[in-house]
């Protein structure tokens, strides 16, 4: 039974992975759901290997910048989010993103996310921790 509770470090390590995972979830999360396009641009399967190539790096250059983008500013509005819900907010959202992701990966019957792809999930699960170790960095800078 005790085997199965997580330990504080294991929590620490995936809060920590979660910054360096939650970008290229999210783009890989993106490209898979929007079949390797971005913009309305995708790769050509009939022109020239060569174009297939230039053309793969293309999108997946614009995914990565776009997706980075977003991210970004969508984290500096959490940080003010979070500094004006007196530290609770990123907390809040942690358990909103986790349970998102349980209820995805456990709940298939589920009408509106049944049709998404499980990457999501686990990307929700990633963001969760991500808010907290989020949290936790805020916490630490007014101590």
């Amino acid at each position: 039974m005790i085997e199965t509770v997580p330990k504080i470090a294991e929590i620490k390590t995936l809060k920590e992975l979660s910054k360096v995972l939650i970008i290229p979830l999210l783009v890989t999360a993106y490209l898979s759901e929007s079949d390797f396009s971005i913009f309305g641009f995708s790769v050509d399967i009939a022109a020239s290997f060569g174009t297939q190539v230039f053309q793969f790096f293309l999108i997946f250059t614009l995914s990565v910048i776009a997706v980075g983008s977003c991210a970004w500013a969508i984290h500096e509005v959490l940080m003010y989010f979070h500094f004006m819900t007196h530290e609770t907010g990123l907390k809040v959202l942690s358990v909103v993103a986790v349970s998102y992701g349980f209820l995805g990966l456990f709940g298939e019957n589920i009408p509106l996310i049944s049709e998404l792809s499980h990457l999501w999930f686990y990307t929700a699960l990633v963001c969760g921790f991500y808010f907290l170790a989020r949290a936790s960095d805020v916490e630490q800078m007014f101590l």
